[in-house]
């Protein structure tokens, strides 16, 4: 791999993967929706990065954009796409608002081609493996998350088919749950974990959904070595390999925190922890998280 494009740059994951890249000396082209200026541009990817300003709407005019700027993927070009978008936020809107992330995806797999990339990674998500670990189970998914899970495993299933026609190598991964080191950027999860650090009162989560924490310096590197040496038609969990429940994940913090030894209450099955395994993933790129999920000093120090 030399040159990377990566759709959705601008996005919490996305952003990291291209300053990853560009320290490793890889020729990154970003895509993102927000209007950037130089300064920008260089604050998020990279001093070397470029960046277009292009949505995935609007991938069919990729070719042209790049043009514009003198750039060529030449024969060792892979293609990331983090890029998604819900109504209001990545996961809400109807079912057919989400799905058209999946029509978007799939076209820009025969874009990318014609480019001449020789791989396209997809990023799923931890919604769609919990999602089929139901489907497995034959027992009721419910979650407000519902159409973006399905858009998430049918964007997977219609890139998948149109590289086999396209013949460009494929490579779907479903990523943990996302978090910056220093905790500034995410959502809930983030905010109570500061919480915890901060030694203030937090609500138990009572959703009893299996998750897994991954830093985003973790999956930086996990993204450059699945573009080095991920096999085409894989399918990887990006992740610490150790599921567990948010309460439990909370609580084993906060023993942390308190100096109260570490007891992990979860006992997850064998099947369930199949579809978190990350033993795919280290066997095909070397791939091994650096901050477990309790390195609390990991998530300070990153």
């Amino acid at each position: 791999m030399k040159k990377a494009i990566i759709a959705g740059a601008s996005g919490l994951v996305g952003r990291s993967v291209a300053k990853y890249l560009s320290k490793k000396n890889i020729d990154v082209l970003c895509l993102g929706r927000r209007d950037l200026d130089h300064t920008d541009v260089n604050k998020l990817f990279g001093r070397k990065a470029k960046y277009i300003q292009l949505s995935m709407e609007n991938i069919e005019n990729l070719p042209d954009k790049i043009s514009n700027i003198d750039w060529e993927c030449g024969n060792n070009c892979v293609f990331y796409n983090f890029a998604w978008s819900g109504i209001n936020d990545l996961t809400d809107g109807k079912l057919e608002d989400q799905l058209e992330n999946a029509i978007q995806s799939s076209l820009a797999v025969k874009v990318v081609k014609k480019l001449g990339c020789i791989k396209f990674i997809n990023c799923g998500t931890i919604e769609e493996t919990y999602a089929k670990w139901h489907l497995r189970k034959n027992i009721p998914f419910q979650s407000s998350h519902c159409n973006y899970a399905i858009a998430k495993i049918a964007s997977n299933d219609m890139c998948n088919i149109v590289s086999y026609l396209e013949k460009i190598d494929y490579v779907h991964t479903r990523l943990s749950v996302p978090l910056s080191p220093n905790l500034t950027i995410g959502g809930y999860i983030s905010k109570t974990l500061k919480n915890i650090l901060d030694k203030k009162q937090y609500e138990k989560p009572q959703n009893k959904q299996l998750y897994d924490i991954i830093f985003t310096s973790d999956a930086a590197e996990a993204y450059y070595l699945i573009g080095l040496h991920g096999k085409n038609k894989a399918d990887y969990f990006i992740g610490s390999g150790k599921p567990t429940t948010l309460n439990n994940y909370f609580e084993n913090i906060r023993q942390i925190v308190m100096g109260i030894p570490v007891k992990n209450k979860d006992t997850i099955s064998s099947d369930s922890l199949d579809f978190f395994s990350t033993e795919d993933l280290y066997t095909d790129t070397g791939f091994v998280a650096k901050y477990d999920r309790l390195d609390l000093l990991g998530a300070k120090e990153s």
